[in-house]
């Protein structure tokens, strides 16, 4: 739209410690870790102000799994000032195009609690059953649509699309949306905070609903039971519009769901 300001998933925002000027530049480093080796991908800095963040101390996702699945590393950012680690996260959200509404799940065991479905990008992972996964990481991009999978039963290409872009190019670049948003777990005893994260950093990504029967009856379609042997994280799904969904949105979540917001606001405008 006319005077949207658009972010790739390149952009990192300063921690809360230490909150940018307006305008200022910061150039993190995105590490993927593979058992105790580092590597730097490419990563591009932009210039705007800093957000302040919210405490996520109790989300599903600073929830060490309980299941005996074998869970692979995350991919990590590293702030260059700081050199604190960020896990690297990522939110599907999915939009229905007739009205801009907003796909959301009640969190299984916080009812009356809804949210997009999220979760860590996985670093490469040499004892992947996935060939690829083995030598490379996945991308926000790939990350999302998995979590989606996963979370919601909802395939792309055949229920959703990436909102912008070739739908071809999943390269971290390539992803569009609001500014990410850094959740601080210090102090918590999480097990994030135990591995020596400092918190995580979620990137949005935005997807398009292209199943006329999702767009009418998301259970109808939805699978909420938790695929790929991950555990179930909903127990309902509905389409909310953006600012209700929003105040459905635990608190300390709210913020980053806030930026969504506003980012589809300067779309339409």
């Amino acid at each position: 739209g006319c005077g949207m300001r658009l972010f790739t998933s390149a952009t990192l925002l300063a921690s809360t410690a230490l909150p940018l000027r307006a305008n200022a530049l910061i150039s993190p480093k995105i590490l993927s870790t593979s058992r105790n080796k580092l590597q730097v991908n490419q990563h591009s800095p932009p210039a705007h102000m800093s957000h302040q963040l919210a405490m996520a101390s109790s989300s599903s996702s600073n929830s060490q799994p309980t299941s005996t699945k074998r869970f692979p590393p995350s991919r990590v950012a590293v702030d260059p000032e700081t050199n604190e680690k960020w896990r690297l996260c990522v939110a599907a959200a999915v939009l229905r195009p007739s009205d801009n509404a907003l796909l959301i799940g009640e969190r299984f065991g916080v009812p009356g609690s809804w949210q997009c479905p999220q979760g860590g990008g996985d670093d490469k992972d040499p004892e992947s059953d996935d060939e690829k996964r083995r030598s490379k990481a996945e991308t926000l991009r790939e990350a999302a649509a998995r979590e989606l999978y996963e979370e919601m039963g909802l395939k792309l290409g055949e229920h959703v699309k990436y909102l912008y872009g070739d739908q071809e190019d999943i390269s971290d670049e390539a992803n569009v949306g609001p500014a990410p948003f850094r959740y601080t777990t210090k102090g918590t005893g999480s097990w994030l905070e135990k591995q020596g994260f400092a918190g995580q950093e979620l990137h949005w990504v935005l997807f398009e609903c292209i199943s006329d029967e999702c767009a009418k009856d998301p259970n109808a379609v939805c699978d909420l039971s938790g695929l790929n042997g991950e555990r179930q994280e909903f127990t309902d799904v509905k389409w909310s519009d953006v600012k209700t969904a929003v105040a459905d949105v635990w608190e300390n979540k709210r913020a980053p769901y806030e930026s969504l917001a506003e980012f589809l606001n300067e779309q339409e405008g």
